[in-house]
């Protein structure tokens, strides 16, 4: 697909897209982790960055936390590219919770459980 041009639209500083970018760089994203308690150290290497990350952490739902922020991350700028939406922390926020609920009633009991209570804190 060809579009008019390959740069980030969730910030202003006008640099080409690339996943470590929009997931992990991107000022908006970072915003995105800080709401989630989640901090990245970006000078390691992407595995090891996920380590770090899940130890500091401390929840074993840090993988379904990671994968939900991502994936909304995604749909986000798709919908900014695609459907002319505006930037909106906010709604990416909703996004977000709404997932995050969705996961907790696919899971087990007691990892639902753990999600439920980590969205409580959360909101």
């Amino acid at each position: 697909m060809h579009l008019d041009n390959y740069n980030c639209v969730h910030c202003v500083e006008n640099l080409e897209e690339s996943v470590a970018h929009l997931f992990f760089n991107c000022p908006f994203s970072e915003a995105c982790w800080i709401y989630l308690d989640i901090q990245w150290d970006s000078s390691l290497h992407p595995l090891q960055m996920i380590i770090q990350a899940r130890q500091r952490f401390g929840s074993c739902i840090i993988r379904e936390i990671v994968i939900v922020a991502c994936w909304t991350l995604w749909c986000h700028r798709n919908s900014i590219v695609f459907n002319a939406q505006s930037l909106s922390f906010a709604r990416w926020r909703l996004s977000f919770v709404e997932e995050m609920r969705r996961v907790s009633l696919r899971a087990k009991t007691s990892m639902g459980d753990k999600i439920n209570i980590w969205l409580s804190n959360l909101l």
